[in-house]
């Protein structure tokens, strides 16, 4: 049996670094965190190869004394507090001591700093536990640049995720930080280049207008509750204005960004009856409290709080949302507020979709498109669909089969031999579509859109967009860069003109932002946005060619039986499972 030891210094200290520095996001919220504890103004944060080569934090802070710059990196040194009763009242973002110490465990650090009030600031260079300190005469505040992130922890950067998915990880907590703060400036550069910039804001609602756009400011409320120890203020989405997931739903409380999980709850409940199914509201909710009266040092990364009245607190979440949506609405669903003005949802109309056609399909040109999908006949086929069906359609018999019809207007039901197939049209023909774009491999046809489609989008949306434009591109879109989150889209692929482009491009988004939900590749991801948007949905009305198509692909067996998100299409029943209900056997 192995005998007790006590751990070396340089254990105990990589595993604390553990718990609070994830990834690189991770250092780059704590640095951020400090400079803004340093009462800076502006900050600049630089990141190459999403943060595991190099992260830099500047500001324009009151800096670090040379006498102490060897005690801010080690365990447990802070400015913050002095006294364990210190810890019942924090407002600062950081407080333990446990920032620059974690970070210096698994990097090489140089931390760069002036205090106004010396003429003579200090240069720190940590690697391995070796410090050196020097003199340096830059300007005052601080910057710290951490390099080599995890160089001594190799097994860590093994669990980190692609180098896209971790400079998105730093985009948000760079955006969400950002949000809380509206007068300081922030800027991120990424690999040299200019990424993000916010210049100092007036107020929080044009920070909130930097950040996520006009199109979605304009479509927030805000309002406050207050009493003698809490103020609760918030944006909350007009009741016309929904979005696909909660990734648009955060707490702030006492500036600093929080998750709480009973958020997406609340909200659900305040929305009841407005929300249709598989859409949120967005809500920015900010909480001013006594710091006695919440605990920030429940988690190590201090993602969470605990409140000392937690129904409370819930309470004045739902009244907050409740004020808003209570006030009197328009017929569109718009707050009748002179002080917000709404701009068009759907800026350009239906000139954004280019033109749809329908086509009718002879039996010699169904009996062609059958045996080759990927044709031009059923390419055209596949993507416009006329509307000619009526549920008194007939019957439609074919080879060992027979259409029963179309019931609650999603389902098409077949009998074929002792089976009865249930099939949802919906997801199988957007099967289909996908799997004729995956098949085109970088050669799917682009359509030209009449007016090009001008998406001002949230700041991270944008960049996301921007980082992808070559899968973009090989599916058949053409999207340019246009201006500070702004994209325009010419052309899109031409198996999904007709539909709303915005929205294709919003559930792409909203798929990575959910992380590898399909385990699958972008190009895939956005093959099935597009296949999704393009295929007929539930209460079209389909034509009996389409019905038959859509039943004899299905049968073929060429296809997976999931649409491209893993929905099943296809339940089939057995006769003798009908006689066994019916207690006929």
């Amino acid at each position: 049996m192995n005998r007790i030891a006590l751990l070396s210094d340089s254990i105990k200290k990589k595993i604390a670094a553990g718990e609070v520095i994830e990834g690189p996001f991770s250092a780059v919220k704590e640095l951020i965190e400090n400079s803004l504890d340093a009462g800076a103004s502006e900050i600049d944060v630089q990141v190459a190869d999403s943060g595991l080569r190099r992260i830099s934090v500047k500001d324009n802070g009151c800096g670090i004394f040379s006498e102490d710059i060897r005690l801010a990196i080690s365990e447990h040194a802070t400015s913050k507090i002095r006294d364990f009763h210190d810890i019942e009242k924090i407002m600062s973002f950081g407080f333990r001591g446990e920032a620059l110490s974690s970070i210096s465990s698994v990097s090489e650090i140089t931390i760069l700093t002036r205090s106004p009030d010396e003429d003579m600031g200090s240069r720190l260079y940590s690697s391995s536990g070796e410090i050196d300190v020097s003199g340096y005469a830059g300007p005052a505040g601080t910057t710290v640049i951490v390099e080599n992130l995890f160089f001594n922890i190799p097994a860590r950067k093994k669990f980190l995720k692609s180098r896209r998915t971790e400079l998105r990880f730093i985009r948000d907590i760079f955006l969400n930080i950002a949000l809380s703060v509206p007068g300081t400036s922030f800027f991120l550069g990424v690999d040299g280049k200019r990424h993000i910039t916010l210049p100092a804001a007036g107020s929080l609602q044009e920070r909130v207008k930097q950040i996520f756009g006009s199109e979605v400011s304009d479509n927030l409320s805000f309002d406050f509750l207050q009493d003698i120890k809490v103020k609760i203020s918030g944006f909350f989405s007009r009741p016309g204005y929904m979005k696909s997931s909660r990734s648009m739903q955060l707490l702030y409380v006492n500036g600093r960004p929080v998750e709480y999980r009973y958020l997406g709850y609340l909200l659900s409940r305040a929305y009841e009856g407005i929300a249709i199914k598989g859409k949120h509201p967005a809500a920015l909710v900010f909480v001013e409290i006594e710091p006695e009266l919440v605990d920030v040092n429940i988690h190590p990364a201090k993602r969470e709080v605990k409140f000392f009245d937690q129904k409370y607190i819930d309470g004045l979440i739902l009244s907050l949302a409740g004020k808003v949506l209570d006030r009197k609405h328009d017929a569109a669903g718009r707050l009748l507020n002179p002080v917000n003005s709404v701009s068009s949802i759907n800026k350009g109309g239906d000139a954004m979709h280019g033109i749809n056609t329908t086509v009718q399909i002879s039996g010699n040109a169904l009996e062609s498109i059958l045996s080759d999908p990927a044709s031009s006949a059923g390419m055209s086929l596949l993507r416009d669909l006329p509307e000619l069906y009526h549920e008194s359609n007939p019957g439609i018999n074919g080879s060992g089969y027979k259409i029963m019809g179309i019931v609650f207007g999603a389902y098409i039901v077949v009998e074929r031999g002792d089976d009865l197939e249930l099939i949802d049209f919906h997801a199988a023909h957007e099967r289909f579509i996908y799997d004729i774009i995956m098949s085109l491999d970088g050669t799917v046809e682009s359509q030209m859109l009449i007016f090009p489609v001008m998406l001002e989008l949230p700041v991270d949306d944008y960049h996301i967009i921007l980082e992808h434009r070559g899968e973009f591109m090989e599916i058949g879109f053409d999207i340019d860069d246009f201006s500070d989150n702004t994209l325009m889209v010419r052309a899109v692929p031409e198996i999904s003109k007709g539909s709303d482009v915005k929205v294709m491009i919003e559930d792409f988004i909203e798929s990575i932002r959910q992380g590898d939900v399909m385990n699958g590749s972008i190009r895939e991801k956005i093959a099935a946005s597009v296949a999704c948007h393009s295929a007929r949905r539930a209460g079209d009305r389909l034509s009996s060619d389409e019905i038959r198509l859509i039943a004899e692909e299905t049968a073929k067996g060429n296809h997976e039986a999931r649409c491209p998100h893993g929905r099943p299409y296809i339940h089939s029943i057995n006769k003798s499972d009908l006689e066994r209900m019916f207690k006929r056997q």
